[in-house]
């Protein structure tokens, strides 16, 4: 007996430098595939909304003591919902002080179904939410 599962799991996944300019392309190009996978109206808008605080903070945090490096963002959709991946290769967290409000995450946070933020073990930082797509 042989079972065979046809799994396909819609995705997109791209790399910008990390600079405040990308952070326009990344919302854009989220923006377009959550769209075409059925968000629409505040759920369009709450993604949209995390994905532009996440790409900002890579952009602003991730590489402050040297030249911008890569950020690296990857959303799929899975049983009704959009997974994001925002991802740097740059410092980390420290516990210096950092420029801006703070309020960037605790966004992103409070619009998601779930939410994690962490080092990563190669360095750098990886943020993961899931979001409805339906409002």
């Amino acid at each position: 007996m042989s079972l065979e599962a046809d799994v396909s799991v819609p995705c997109v996944s791209l790399e910008l430098p990390a600079t405040p300019e990308s952070v326009g392309e990344a919302r854009r190009v989220v923006r377009e595939f959550a769209s075409t996978h059925g968000a629409r109206g505040e759920a369009l808008a709450v993604i949209e909304l995390s994905v532009s605080e996440a790409a900002a903070n890579v952009a602003v945090h991730a590489y402050r003591d040297g030249p911008a490096g890569p950020m690296r963002i990857e959303a799929d959709v899975e049983e009704g919902e959009l997974e994001i991946l925002v991802l740097d290769e740059g410092a980390g967290f420290s516990g210096e002080p950092a420029p801006g409000l703070g309020l960037g995450l605790g966004l992103v946070r409070q619009n998601a179904l779930a939410f994690e933020v962490r080092d990563r073990p190669v360095g750098g930082v990886e943020l993961w939410a899931r979001f409805a797509i339906a409002s």
